[in-house]
């Protein structure tokens, strides 16, 4: 008896044989030619032609596991996108996670075509800027370029594009509902969002003080106002607007706009120059235009109508 327990008596089942077929299947070399068959605990190395086959289905089972779990071990970049809370875009409560809206559907087919996870979340709007700044966040959705946004953030190709109008109460009998130009603006309050951009002359017109504004952090807050006649209109976008009337209907015939347009929102998907994925721009906007080609822009944004 070794110390190991093994033993040459028959009652242990113990033996030595020449090397085995299963031993010469899996590659497995020893310096002699013969191999120890059991041990001291009544175990058999060679069951015979069971055993085989049983070992080769345990071989492919541990390599199809191993090709589908090793990915998933390293773990998937993350694409983190930080929005606001604006309606259809972006939906959900601030300081949670985005729930739904063109900016989730839209940032989730681009994560999944660049083979990312990803990660949304609402924060207030100036907050989100602060961490395009900082690159805490990789991306934000929708946002328009501005000169004093291109020292942080680089900017896509167009996504889509949004009229915006002056919006009003149905029974004014001034003349805001016919301006024409900034300068018929001039004698109105007009409600915006703080942190928006206008695009080109309004923005110059609220940034002088040309026109009167009052500011509010959300477009529902300038709805309120409005019903509530704290100010005479209020610049807002036409999808944005829709949403809110298909939330509260009720209110479809006492808001319209005035037919002059003021602007069309022109919206990218902004990545912070401190991020990792500011590399991947063109492949980004490949994306897009493949995502316009195939129909997925259109079909997203039909699914909020």
């Amino acid at each position: 008896m070794s110390k190991y327990g093994l033993d040459h008596n028959t009652g242990h089942n113990v033996g030595w044989v020449e090397r085995s077929e299963t031993q010469q299947l899996i590659g497995v070399g020893f310096r002699s030619s013969t191999q120890l068959t059991g041990n001291s605990y009544g175990l058999k190395y060679d069951q015979g032609p069971k055993y085989l086959v049983r070992l080769k289905l345990i071989i492919i089972l541990m390599g199809i596991i191993y090709f589908f779990l090793s990915p998933c071990a390293e773990g998937a970049p993350v694409l983190r996108l930080a929005t606001d809370p604006w309606p259809p875009y972006s939906l959900g409560q601030k300081g949670s996670a985005l729930e739904s809206g063109y900016a989730f559907e839209i940032g989730t087919e681009v994560s999944k075509r660049l083979h990312c996870t990803l990660k949304a979340d609402l924060l207030p709007w100036k907050r989100v800027l602060a961490c395009m700044k900082n690159g805490t966040y990789d991306i934000t959705f929708p946002i328009q370029s501005k000169p004093s946004r291109e020292a942080f953030i680089i900017f896509t190709h167009v996504i889509l594009e949004d009229r915006v109008f002056v919006w009003h109460l149905k029974n004014r009998k001034d003349s805001l509902s016919g301006w024409k130009t900034i300068d018929d603006l001039k004698p109105y309050t007009i409600g915006i969002i703080s942190g928006y951009t206008y695009r080109d002359k309004m923005d110059q017109a609220i940034e002088n003080g040309f026109i009167k504004t009052e500011k509010a952090n959300s477009a529902e807050c300038n709805f309120k106002k409005l019903l509530g006649k704290r100010f005479d209109g209020f610049l807002e976008s036409e999808s944005v607007v829709m949403s809110f009337f298909q939330k509260y209907p009720e209110y479809r015939n006492q808001i319209i706009h005035a037919p002059q347009v003021v602007s069309k929102d022109v919206f990218r998907i902004g990545i912070s120059k401190n991020s990792p994925f500011a590399q991947r721009v063109s492949e980004i906007n490949r994306i897009i235009y493949e995502m316009k080609k195939d129909g997925t822009i259109d079909r997203i944004l039909t699914m909020a109508e």
